[in-house]
């Protein structure tokens, strides 16, 4: 029960530390502009540390397909900053996907809107 504890603290710390140098690698890095108005919103890495689905968001939704292609192509970049920072045995591999938590939570707040009519 212990190490379960342990090892999820271990995870939640990855997961964070993935999401500030993805961010700052971004930010400071990336040559294309457009990338520049994403957000990672989270991250979600797997039990074996392997894998790491990244969440990402932007202000301008109907492109975000684009977006989440654009990063997946250019994803040995961030692989390659993720390596040099994360004082982890193996770095993961990263799959981007857009994050659709925002856009699902004002659908519901609309129909429950439309309910106290």
């Amino acid at each position: 029960m212990a190490d379960n504890k342990i090892a999820d603290r271990r995870r939640n710390r990855i997961e964070s530390q993935i999401i500030n140098i993805l961010n700052h690698t971004i930010k400071y890095e990336a040559y294309d502009q457009e990338l520049k108005m994403i957000s990672f919103t989270y991250v979600k890495l797997t039990d074996d540390k392997t894998l790491a689905k990244v969440y990402v968001d932007t202000y301008n939704r109907k492109n975000i397909d684009r977006f989440v292609k654009k990063l997946n192509d250019s994803a040995s970049l961030f692989k390659r900053a993720l390596a040099s920072e994360l004082q982890i045995w193996k770095t993961p591999n990263l799959l981007f996907c857009s994050d659709e938590s925002i856009e699902r939570n004002i659908k519901i707040e609309n129909l429950i809107k439309n309910i106290k009519k």
